[in-house]
C-alpha cells in the first residue's frame, strides 16, 4: 500500500529513535544550526539538474567542451557512452516480477537475491546448507531466479541513458530511461515493493539478510539520473513526487526493519554504504535534516572507525580482494563527501583529532599507482583499476591536486572510455 503523501517526511524522527546511540553527539550540535531548515541542496541551482553526487558544474564543463571544441580528451568517453546508450535503448524494461523464483512472501513484487559468495555444500546430497567462499562469486547469484542482475542493469542503463541524453540532447535516450524508471518503481503491475526483506538469501540458512541492503547502492546513481530526466522534461512533477514517495517508504524500511538495523551496525563498507543510502534517499525526498544526521554519522563514526592513522582500512584489507574493496569503500566515502556539500559540510578535508580523514585514505592507496606489485595484501585474480582510476580523477577534482591525475595516467589507456572522464573533466581539459 502506498503511504499518503501527508506522511511523506517523518524520516528524521524515526532516524533519531533508530540511531540514538550513533547520533547523540550529532544531535547536541544541531540545536542552533541554521542548515537544519534547508529545504533544498545548497549545491542546486536554478535552470540546472538537481544532483546530489554528480556535479552539474562538471557536467556543464564536459558538455560545453564536447560541443564547442570537440575535446579529444573527452571524445572517446563520450562515444563509448553513446554506444552503451544505443545498446541500452534495446534492453529492458526490467522488473522484479520477471524473476523465475517466488520470494517467501508469495509476492514477486518483493526483491529477491542470492548471496554471491555462498556455494552449494559438497558434503551434502541436496547441497544445503550453502557454505561461504569469500571473493568467489557463485554464478547462481546472477541467474534468472535472482533480481540482482536486473537491478544492476536498471541502474546502469538509466544512468547511461540519462547522461547520454544530457550530453547529446537526444530525447530518445531520456524517454527510454524514463520508461525503465516507471516500470521498476511506479507501475502497479511491475513495481518493486520498497523493501529488501529477501536480499542475499543463503539457501538452507536464511531467506534474507541485512547485508543484502548493499544491493540497492546503485540506486544512488538512479537518484541523480531522475534529476537529469526531470530537468529534460522527461519525468513529470507528479512522477517525481511519486518517486520521492517510493524512496521515502524505502528509507523508512531501511531505518525501522531488523535487516536495516543489522546493516547499520556493520563496521565495514556495509555500514558506510547504509549511511550513504539513507542520506541520499532522504535528501531526494527533501529531508535534509536526516541527511545531516547521516553525514554526521560518517564523520563521527565511519571515518574514525574505518580508517587508521596510516590511511589503511583494516576491515577491507582482510578481504581476499583487498585492493578492490579498498577502492570500493573509498567510493562510498567520496559519495558521502559530495552529499556533505549539500548541507555545507566539508567531509573532503575533515580530519579527526588523530589526523584521520578521507584524504589520508586515498593518499595511502594512491601511493601504489604504477606499482601495484608492491601491494602486500591479498588480491585474488588480477587488479581491476576501473574504480581506482575513477577515484584518482575524483580526488583531483575535490582537492585540486594534480598529483592524483598524474597517478591516474598509469591507467589512462585501460580506462580511456571511462565515464569518470566526463564526470570529472577539469584536469583533463587544462
Amino acid at each position: 500500500m502506498t503511504m499518503p503523501l501527508k506522511f511523506k517526511f517523518p524520516i528524521y524522527f524515526l532516524l533519531i529513535s533508530a540511531c540514538v546511540v550513533v547520533l547523540q553527539g550529532a544531535l547536541a550540535e544541531q540545536k542552533n544550526v541554521s542548515a537544519i531548515a534547508l529545504d533544498r541542496c545548497a549545491e542546486h541551482e536554478v535552470n540546472e539538474p538537481n544532483l546530489f553526487i554528480w556535479s552539474h558544474k562538471n557536467l556543464r564543463v564536459s558538455k560545453d567542451s564536447l560541443h564547442i571544441s570537440s575535446s579529444s580528451e573527452l571524445e572517446k568517453s563520450y562515444k563509448a557512452l553513446l554506444k552503451r546508450a544505443d545498446r541500452a535503448i534495446g534492453e529492458g524494461p526490467f522488473s522484479v516480477i520477471f524473476k523465475t523464483s517466488l520470494p517467501p512472501s508469495g509476492s514477486k513484487h518483493d526483491y529477491y537475491s542470492i548471496a554471491p559468495y555462498w556455494w552449494p555444500n559438497p558434503n551434502t546430497k541436496n547441497g544445503l546448507p550453502y557454505i561461504q567462499r569469500d571473493g568467489e562469486r557463485n554464478p547462481e547469484s546472477k541467474s534468472s531466479a535472482s533480481d540482482r542482475v536486473p537491478l544492476a542493469h536498471l541502474s546502469n542503463n538509466v544512468s547511461t541513458l540519462a547522461l547520454a541524453a544530457y550530453f547529446s540532447n537526444d530525447k530518445r535516450y531520456a524517454k527510454k530511461a524514463s520508461e525503465l524508471i516507471r516500470v521498476w518503481f511506479l507501475d502497479k503491475k511491475t513495481r518493486m515493493n520498497p523493501n529488501l526483506n529477501y536480499a542475499q538469501a543463503i539457501p538452507g540458512i536464511t531467506p534474507g539478510r541485512g547485508i543484502g541492503i548493499i544491493d540497492t547502492y546503485s540506486f544512488v546513481q538512479v537518484v541523480d539520473s531522475i534529476g537529469i530526466l526531470s530537468y529534460l522534461d522527461q519525468l513529470s512533477t507528479k512522477q517525481v513526487e511519486a518517486l520521492k514517495q517510493w524512496f521515502t517508504e524505502y528509507t523508512l524500511w531501511l531505518i525501522t526493519s531488523e535487516h536495516g538495523k543489522e546493516e547499520r551496525r556493520k563496521s565495514n563498507n556495509h555500514g558506510l554504504y547504509y549511511d550513504v543510502q539513507v542520506a541520499i534517499f532522504s535528501a531526494f525526498a527533501d529531508d535534509f535534516t536526516a541527511l545531516r544526521a547521516m553525514i554526521d554519522s560518517v564523520k563521527r563514526y565511519r571515518i574514525p572507525g574505518h580508517i587508521n592513522r596510516k590511511g589503511q582500512m583494516p576491515h577491507e584489507l582482510k578481504r581476499t580482494r583487498s585492493f578492490h574493496y579498498t577502492s570500493y569503500t573509498l567510493r562510498g566515502f567520496f559519495d558521502a563527501a559530495d552529499l556533505g556539500k549539500c548541507i555545507g559540510e566539508d567531509l573532503w578535508n575533515f580530519k579527526t583529532k588523530r589526523g584521520v580523514g578521507i584524504k589520508l585514505a586515498i593518499d595511502y592507496q594512491a601511493d601504489f599507482a604504477g606499482k601495484l606489485g608492491n601491494w602486500r595484501f591479498k588480491e585474488i585474480g588480477s587488479f581491476n583499476t576501473k574504480t581506482f582510476y575513477s577515484n584518482l580523477l575524483r580526488a583531483e577534482d575535490a582537492f585540486g591536486d594534480g598529483e592524483y591525475e598524474k597517478k591516474a595516467r598509469h591507467y589512462k589507456q585501460a580506462n580511456n572510455d571511462s565515464l569518470s572522464r566526463l564526470l570529472y573533466p577539469k584536469t583533463l581539459l587544462q
